[in-house]
């Protein structure tokens, strides 16, 4: 059998996801890839893998594995309850699975998404320069019980001090328990009254029920008068200003276009903080500079 991995158990929401899915945005294709960038880069490091090795990732609870090879890997993101076999295992450390071992994740304990890297990467054929699944570019959303994932080529340890060793694991993942997110100033924000500015940067928010990897409801509500704009063009990490006074702040499989009042614009490490939030979570945000253009044709500058 080839080198490769078995779904036993799908877990929640558990994709196959790679840096994301890029120039293509004209053509209304999001550009989906890893939620929180952060954790994925670290993992693939972690193991020796390109930054931008394809890894799995899964949302609250994952799922169970087993190799038909013998494969370092490492779990990074949400603090996981997991076990290798009898073995417990822990977040931001690398282990060694033999073929036949059945690799057990359990719920996220603190946090909310989590990333399998395996030293050699993923390997699924490329859709539009991407592997990462999104329905209708990719036949399935996320993974299958019974499900069989190929794994490249491992250069993990071949190559003398290329490994990277963290000395202090707390402090490379202290942003999951971030509350505060950085954030430009949209197209529209000065679209904003004196008061409602005030109360975006003194106020804290809270996620609503409405989370997933298109976008974050906030469940506070706030009356204003702003219109609806000509569509125009947004990107992950855009936050728009609903007519209901809600913000609704998007995500990696987010649409290209739309037509509410873009108001603020996470910065790239705000978005790692928000994928590790779910429903209740509070969050607050930070004007971190004046508005520079970042939309252009949903590529960033």
């Amino acid at each position: 059998m080839e080198d490769s991995i078995c779904i036993l158990r799908t877990g929640f929401y558990t994709s196959i996801q790679d840096e994301g899915r890029f120039g293509y945005a004209h053509l209304g294709i999001p550009e989906s890839g890893a939620m929180d960038k952060k954790a994925m880069q670290l993992a693939n490091r972690l193991v020796n893998n390109s930054l931008d090795a394809t890894v799995l990732e899964y949302t609250l609870v994952g799922p169970s594995i087993q190799f038909h090879c013998e494969r370092h890997f490492v779990i990074t993101g949400g603090t996981t309850v997991a076990r290798l076999g009898s073995k417990i295992i822990k977040n931001n450390v690398i282990y060694r699975a033999r073929a036949g071992d059945v690799l057990e994740i359990n719920k996220i304990t603190e946090g909310c998404r989590g990333y399998i890297a395996i030293a050699g990467g993923l390997q699924l054929p490329d859709v539009l320069e991407s592997k990462s699944m999104y329905i209708p570019i990719t036949d399935i959303a996320t993974v299958e019980k019974e499900m069989h994932i190929s794994i490249g080529i491992s250069t993990y340890g071949t190559l003398k001090g290329a490994r990277l060793k963290i000395e202090n694991k707390s402090q490379i993942t202290s942003y999951i328990q971030e509350n505060t997110l950085n954030v430009y100033r949209g197209p529209e924000y000065e679209l904003l009254d004196i008061e409602f500015r005030n109360y975006i940067a003194t106020s804290s928010f809270t996620v609503s029920n409405l989370w997933n990897r298109m976008a974050v409801q906030l469940k506070e509500t706030i009356t204003h008068s702003i219109p609806s704009i000509t569509t125009g063009p947004v990107i992950p990490g855009t936050i728009q200003l609903t007519p209901s006074g809600r913000m609704m702040i998007l995500m990696k499989d987010c649409q290209t276009t739309g037509g509410y009042p873009r108001i603020l614009q996470l910065s790239e490490n705000a978005i790692s903080i928000l994928a590790q939030k779910k429903q209740d979570d509070n969050i607050s945000f930070l004007l971190s500079g004046p508005y520079r253009s970042v939309f252009h044709d949903g590529v960033t500058e």
